[in-house]
């Protein structure tokens, strides 16, 4: 690192030009009056800095100057003026933005939400650690529980200054089980007849009985195929056809899991013909996709992507809603990869501008 800047090792990875010291200094005073500030000496560089209080954020920080005199100084040790080193408030992106710098780090932080991150403290705790966009997988959770992470993933944003993107993914086409009746896990043990249904999804159903997300399931499965949950983590063998019912006996035992997706094989191979006839979007994706333009998400990720043709419809069903929500591609099959450039030119241009 060059003499004539000082890096600041934050969450966003700072580097401020030495010429730019006082106006980044200015913009503390300006908008983080809450901090003390403090002044730090090096060996060829004296600048002033911005203390975090203990009781806000605590992130570590190194400043060094030309890479001769580094050190971490924790909220504890007060001791500024024998040290090097200065604890120093977390920039945040939104913060940059506004005052002209931009962070040195392109890569951005796409943290999965689940239930053991889901409150305020977590989440702060991830922006904390570099988290630019909350990830909310819609093969798992409520609608109501979704919109209450989107809330605090807003309200972090206003009162603690982060700019926290929202990103919602579809389930897209993979085979899904159901929610077992409320249920965190139910066990199936060898021998065990089973049935898998395309009744409405999400409707209670009989013991031993479980909702199929893909409405041909019933069609496409043939007795003696094996049926895989979760890629094997439990094992099927289908026995019989009923309507729309398809009696499985388990062959594997072990754990159902809500929401756990679901391939079948035949001769030992997997059927790749169902992927094929199943949509990229489902009825119950194109549900998400409401509810997700309702609650105005920054980014839509669609899986299974397999040609263009999808995302130019995804990008003309939002724009017809006056909603600018970005889409993302999810490479995820061999289709993909053979329409790969036609998928990318569609995400980077609509209607002639880039997006």
């Amino acid at each position: 690192m060059s003499s004539q800047s000082v890096q600041l090792l934050t969450p966003t990875n700072l580097t401020i030009p030495k010429q730019h010291s006082s106006l980044f200094l200015k913009h503390f005073s300006t908008h983080n009056r809450r901090f003390p500030v403090t002044t730090a000496s090096f060996p060829s560089l004296s600048i002033k800095a911005a203390a975090a209080s203990s009781s806000d954020r605590e992130p570590s920080v190194l400043v060094s100057d030309n890479g001769t005199s580094a050190g971490v100084l924790s909220p504890a040790s007060q001791d500024y003026a024998s040290s090097t080193s200065i604890e120093v408030d977390a920039v945040t992106e939104a913060e940059l933005r506004e005052n002209g710098f931009r962070s040195t780090r392109r890569t951005k932080l796409i943290c999965t939400i689940g239930p053991a991150t889901d409150g305020f403290e977590q989440l702060e705790a991830l922006a904390v650690g570099g988290m630019n966009v909350a990830r909310l997988n819609m093969c798992h959770g409520t609608r109501d529980w979704h919109r209450t992470v989107i809330q605090r993933v807003r309200k972090l944003n206003e009162d603690k200054g982060y700019a926290v993107a929202i990103m919602m993914d579809t389930e897209g086409s993979e085979i899904h089980m159901g929610d077992l009746g409320g249920a965190s896990s139910v066990k199936a043990e060898d021998g065990e007849i089973w049935t898998f249904s395309v009744r409405a999804f999400g409707a209670a159903l009989p013991e031993r009985t479980i909702n199929v997300s893909y409405d041909g399931f019933a069609e496409d499965v043939k007795v003696g195929d094996e049926l895989l949950v979760d890629g094997g983590m439990v094992r099927f063998e289908v026995v019989e056809k009923l309507g729309p019912d398809v009696k499985c006996k388990c062959t594997d035992p072990g754990l159902l899991l809500p929401r756990a997706n679901l391939t079948f094989w035949r001769d030992g191979s997997l059927v790749r013909e169902r992927n094929a006839m199943l949509p990229t979007i489902s009825s119950k994706d194109w549900l998400d996709i409401d509810f997700g333009i309702a609650e105005g998400v920054d980014f839509i990720a669609v899986s299974f992507v397999k040609s263009a043709e999808v995302i130019n419809h995804l990008k003309s069903y939002i724009a017809a809603r006056s909603s600018d929500i970005s889409v993302i591609a999810k490479i995820e099959s061999i289709d993909s990869l053979k329409n790969l450039e036609e998928i990318i030119l569609a995400i980077r241009w609509s209607n002639g501008s880039k997006r």
